[in-house]
């Protein structure tokens, strides 16, 4: 995995987690790599392949020499930054082709790579909760996240769960609460409904385990309370791995933080929807670009609202 954006992210290390805070931006200097590019391997566990960044964080010159990457690494540069109190951060995870497809045959899975699926292991390993729509909860088949050893003591440090929540966003509740999601969680699942949701389907939803938040007046969910919903329950880290319906939704209400979006070398035609299905904006909102990561001709992009 090569680094092909030198300049580093915004500095988000922080008390969140004090194993690694106080040290360098790992955007620019990751651990067990010197300013100058030392590309020798990194020790740790779940190493993956990456790049070195040359120079200093502002010389605009990198190198290109595949290198290893550690799961800390990785963590460290998509660490989530330092955010007001009560407040809380929405990131997205997706996938799409090179002509913007979003799944292939209904799911994602066929546009994913080993490397995707690291830093989709990655995302979650530093997430309070994972925020879906119910459709893509039902299509993709949505299990409990389960808790990671590499991943047990930053969790620790930072006062999270074992494993994130699965947040499943929906406005009729129409789910099967006999599946693994509700029946197995080793971190109650949370769905995000309405106040005005069906009364019934709401006592099911609690009988089943599940933690009902309401975002939203009526029967519907309000995509920019969504975030200050959870984040008042202590899921301030917020990761959505979409649909593409319930994304355009938050990125059209102004409550998408940041998109880490994978490009596939790959190109599938059809009439796949794009990563973000919804009416078009009035103006258009800028992102900043973060971090670029490359494998195998996949690119692991990283963006930020300005």
């Amino acid at each position: 995995m090569r680094r092909l954006f030198p300049i580093p992210a915004p500095y988000v290390r922080s008390a969140d987690f004090p194993d690694t805070a106080g040290t360098e931006n790992s955007a620019a200097s990751a651990p067990g790599t010197s300013p100058e590019g030392n590309t020798g391997t990194v020790p740790g566990t779940g190493e993956v392949s990456g790049a070195v960044v040359s120079g200093t964080a502002d010389s605009g010159v990198a190198d290109f020499t595949d290198r290893r990457w550690s799961l800390d690494e990785l963590a460290d540069l998509y660490a989530y930054p330092r955010t007001d109190d009560g407040a809380g951060w929405l990131r997205a995870n997706m996938v799409s082709s090179l002509d913007g497809a979003a799944h292939h045959e209904g799911r994602s899975q066929p546009l994913s790579s080993d490397a995707d699926m690291r830093i989709f292991g990655v995302l979650r390993g530093l997430a309070d909760a994972v925020v879906v729509g119910a459709e893509t909860a039902r299509k993709e088949g949505y299990r409990p996240a389960r808790a990671r050893e590499a991943f047990a003591a930053r969790r620790a440090a930072a006062g999270q769960a074992p494993a994130p929540a699965i947040a499943v966003v929906t406005a009729s509740l129409d789910l099967d609460f006999s599946q693994p999601l509700f029946t197995e969680p080793l971190v109650p699942t949370v769905i995000v409904t309405g106040s005005g949701a069906d009364e019934a389907r709401v006592r099911a939803a609690r009988a089943a385990g599940a933690e009902v938040v309401f975002a939203g007046e009526g029967g519907a969910v309000d995509p920019s309370r969504v975030v200050g919903a959870l984040a008042a329950r202590g899921l301030s880290r917020l990761l959505t791995e979409g649909g593409p319906r319930l994304l355009g939704q938050f990125a059209g209400s102004g409550a998408l933080d940041e998109l880490c979006l994978s490009l596939a070398p790959l190109v599938v035609a059809g009439d796949a929807s794009r990563i973000m299905n919804a009416p078009v904006t009035t103006v258009p909102e800028t992102f900043v670009l973060a971090s670029v990561l490359e494998e195998a001709g996949f690119l692991f992009t990283r963006y930020r609202r300005s």
